[in-house]
Formats: structure tokens, sequence, C-alpha cells
């Protein structure tokens, strides 16, 4: 059985020290911060930054060539509130990131969300669920249910 969790998210990264920096410009506490190595502490997991060349290599492959726009994933921060939707987008516009969805009412579920891009096109919704299973499961995953 292969065990149910996600405890860390390694973006390969072509320049570390930039994405280091968008991600401090958001507020986030590094856990440890070298040349080639960032870790975020997240609540409920770790974002790790390693140089793209190197993560492919210990993954025995070869690295993507670098692509504009969704590669088929996108990192979730969940909030508790449907106005935290624009409050987060407020802040990450100051930090720089570059905003591909203005928060908006979801058409998929009851609730409100939007997107930006990290300077590398690393993609993170921001999104506030009303109520129910999926909201119930994400405050049992970060601890907070």
């Amino acid at each position: 059985m292969v065990p149910a969790t996600l405890s860390v998210v390694t973006l390969g990264a072509r320049d570390v020290g930039r994405l280091r920096e968008f991600y401090l410009g958001l507020g986030w506490t590094t856990a440890v911060s070298l040349d080639d190595f960032a870790a975020f502490e997240l609540r409920g997991a770790v974002l790790a930054l390693f140089p793209l060349e190197r993560l492919a290599a210990d993954g025995r492959t070869e690295a993507a060539a670098p692509e504009r726009g969704m590669r088929g994933f996108s990192l979730g921060i969940n909030v508790d509130r449907r106005e935290q939707v624009d409050e987060v987008i407020e802040a990450v516009r100051a930090a720089g990131g570059r905003i591909t969805k203005e928060p908006v009412d979801a058409e998929e579920f009851e609730g409100r969300s939007a997107y930006f891009a990290d300077p590398e096109d690393n993609y993170w919704e921001v999104v506030f669920i009303s109520e129910g299973p999926v909201t119930q499961a994400v405050r049992r995953a970060t601890g907070r249910a």
C-alpha cells in the first residue's frame, strides 16, 4: 500500500534565487535557504525549490523544455473566507506575481477563486469553497479540523 500523504512539493527551478525572492515576498517562512536550494514551511506541507536540471537528474530523466502556461497541474491555497481570495490576490500582486485569473465567484463549485503564476509559471489557485466534503477534507489534511 502506498501512503496517501503529500508532505513536500519540489519545484524544479530555472532560477532558484529569483523564485526564493518571490516566495519571500509573499511573506512565507524559509526552513532552509542555500544557494541552490530553498524550502518554505507551509501549513500541511513543505515547498522546496531545486535546480530543474538537478531535479531531473535525480529522477533519472531529462528536464523538459521550459514552457509558458499551465502544465497540467496547479497548487492550491484554500482560504476560510470568500473575501480572503481577493485579499490574497492583492498581496500576490504587490509581491510582483502575475495574476492570470482575477477573483470571481466560481463556476464549477459554490465559492470564489483566482489564479496567479510565479516568475517561472507555476500556477497557484486561491480558492474559497463553501462548506462541504472538499472543505472538510482540506481542514483535516492541514490540521484545521
